[in-house]
C-alpha cells in the first residue's frame, strides 16, 4: 500500500477506517483500498467535512440515527444513503482513541482477550481494537439497523425493541 499525505481527504466507498494517529504533526491515519494516508486533521474533522460533501452536517446525520433507533451512545453514522456508507465508532466520538470503521468493509471480528479484539476488513486489513469483540459486534448490529433503515427499500418492520423504544415504523 502506498503511504502519502492528504489534508483534504473525503470518505468514500474505498475508505476502510479513520484512525487517530499519535504523531506531533499528523493527527489521523486513513486506511483506504487505494493506500494509507496521513493528515493533520483530527478524525472528526474529516468526518464532518465528508458529511457536508454528501449533503448534511454531522449533527443532522447523528440526530436522524438517534431519532430512528434511540442509539444515543457510540451511534453509527450514515455518511451517505446513496452510496450506502455507514461509519462505526469504536468509542465515543470525542474519545481520543475512537476509531471509525466502515460497515461495508468488515469481514469478521475475533476476540483476542477480555477487552481486545481483531477486526478483519476487506483488502487484507487487520485492526487490533481495545474493545471487546462483544462490544464491536454490538456496534456492527447497530450499524446494520441504520443501514436497513436508510439504505434499503425494504421498509423493515422491526419486531424487537431498540434500547427500550420501538423504532418508528416506515410506511
Amino acid at each position: 500500500m502506498e503511504v502519502s499525505i492528504n489534508n483534504e481527504y473525503y470518505i468514500g466507498p474505498t475508505t476502510i477506517a479513520i484512525l487517530p494517529h499519535y504523531h506531533h504533526e499528523y493527527q489521523t491515519k486513513i486506511l483506504d483500498a487505494e493506500g494509507t494516508f496521513f493528515t493533520t486533521e483530527r478524525p472528526l474533522q474529516i468526518i464532518e467535512r465528508s458529511c457536508l460533501k454528501y449533503g448534511a452536517d454531522y449533527n443532522g446525520r447523528r440526530n436522524a440515527a438517534v431519532y430512528h433507533t434511540n442509539y444515543k451512545q457510540k451511534t453509527p453514522l450514515l455518511l451517505s444513503g446513496a452510496q450506502r456508507l455507514v461509519l462505526i465508532p469504536t468509542h465515543s466520538p470525542e474519545h481520543m482513541h475512537c476509531m471509525w470503521i466502515m460497515f461495508h468493509q468488515i469481514a469478521s471480528v475475533e476476540s483476542t482477550g477480555e477487552d481486545t479484539s481483531d477486526v478483519m476488513c476487506n483488502h487484507f486489513v487487520d485492526l487490533q481494537l481495545n474493545i471487546s469483540s462483544q462490544t464491536m459486534r454490538t456496534q456492527i448490529q447497530k450499524a446494520a439497523v441504520i443501514y436497513s433503515i436508510f439504505c434499503t427499500d425494504q421498509k423493515v418492520g422491526f419486531s424487537f425493541m431498540v434500547n427500550g423504544r420501538r423504532p418508528v415504523k416506515r410506511k
